[in-house]
């Protein structure tokens, strides 16, 4: 039997749960907060069992296309000694394919494949939602109501949704802002090769996407709240890195004043359960890992791989198939949630010490060492690529 089934939040995790449940016959409607769709936004990583869902969507042509070349990255300190120099080529031997796209490319390859196939209503959020029996009566901001079968939230890490609702769960604050971007400049270096400078509490990232195209990113530990990081968010970042090379400070200059610029706050979500009656949390809403963990996209594309594999197993026994999902996610979630915890020590180093010691051990880490820093964290059981429980 088919259900109605309401995605609330149409960011990456939702759209790709829309394609594969619809693929399955159920009627989708996804609802988003935005006025609509763009392409903008930071880059990402997109490796290993990200890419193989996508290539199972059929659309991993469309993602190579809107993707940016990547061949090396070097890892610097702020005087441009060299720590390490990695090949993207070398490190991705480990976990099968990796694709540096923009979020909004990627975003923008699911909502073109999928726009004509289910039901989006933007400028709409959920303001209500009351059970009755075995359905969901969720009223909407427009004044509308609809019954639906199943909710899933998937609204981002500050889901209002999910803090009505599921009272157990809370957000931990990283205490690390994150800011990133893309200036359209012509410049001098080289395409795919990046640059990512570690320093005491902070890390920059460079990456010369096109001829006249660099993305910027860059992670300072800070306790303030979001709001009052934004009015100074361009001075922040200039002062920060004000010791660096006058190469790097123009090009920062140049960012602030004329580029595209993302600022937000890292947390974390913990969800002790990602279930309540017919709702279920999906994607950053029920298990942000933070983009330090470098495998939020990869997560929230596997989340809802993983959500449509288990209603597709028992499509009239929603119930089951939501806490099947629970259970496979949880150990997952605290794994790669772990991961970001550990970067976030080791590559925004708290202090002198701490920064000498992993200038030293990264500089003389052989290959097999490198892999295992980089790449061994992120990798799944065989069961969990298979979706199997326990």
């Amino acid at each position: 039997m088919k259900k109605n089934i309401l995605i609330s939040g149409g960011g990456i995790a939702g759209l790709t749960a829309a394609k594969f449940l619809s693929k399955q016959g159920h009627h989708i409607t996804v609802i988003d907060r935005a006025p609509s769709f763009t392409k903008a936004g930071f880059l990402i990583s997109l490796k290993s069992f990200g890419i193989r869902i996508m290539e199972e969507l059929g659309l991993i042509e469309e993602l190579q296309a809107a993707s940016s070349p990547s061949e090396f990255v070097s890892f610097l300190e702020k005087d441009e000694q060299l720590i390490q120099r990695i090949s993207y080529k070398k490190m991705n031997q480990n976990i099968e394919r990796s694709v540096l796209i923009s979020r909004g490319g990627l975003h923008n390859v699911l909502y073109d494949n999928l726009k004509d196939q289910v039901d989006i209503l933007f400028n709409t959020t959920i303001s209500g939602i009351s059970s009755r029996g075995n359905k969901s009566e969720v009223m909407l901001s427009d004044g509308n109501s609809m019954e639906a079968d199943l909710v899933i939230v998937s609204e981002g890490l500050r889901s209002s949704t999910r803090e009505c609702y599921f009272t157990d769960s809370q957000m931990e604050d990283f205490n690390t802002l994150y800011m990133g971007g893309r200036l359209k400049t012509k410049h001098s270096l080289t395409v795919g090769n990046f640059k990512i400078y570690i320093d005491v509490n902070k890390m920059l990232s460079i990456y010369p996407i096109a001829n006249n195209e660099i993305a910027i990113q860059c992670y300072i530990r800070h306790m303030s709240d979001i709001a009052t990081i934004k009015q100074k968010s361009a001075d922040l970042l200039l002062n920060s890195f004000n010791d660096y090379s006058i190469e790097v400070r123009d090009l920062l200059d140049r960012f602030t004043e004329e580029g595209l610029m993302f600022v937000d706050k890292m947390g974390m979500v913990d969800a002790p359960d990602l279930v309540n009656g017919n709702m279920v949390l999906l994607g950053d809403a029920g298990y942000c890992p933070t983009a330090l963990s470098g495998m939020g996209a990869s997560l929230s594309i596997y989340g809802a791989k993983a959500l449509s594999h288990f209603i597709s197993k028992t499509p009239d026994d929603l119930t089951s198939a939501c806490s099947n999902y629970n259970r496979l996610m949880q150990p997952i979630i605290s794994k790669f949630q772990s991961n970001a915890r550990n970067n976030a020590s080791s590559f925004i180093p708290h202090d002198t010490q701490k920064l000498d010691h992993f200038i030293e051990s990264f500089r003389s880490a052989s290959d097999k060492e490198i892999k295992g820093i980089m790449t061994d964290p992120i990798i799944l059981t065989e069961d969990q690529l298979n979706f199997k429980t326990s």
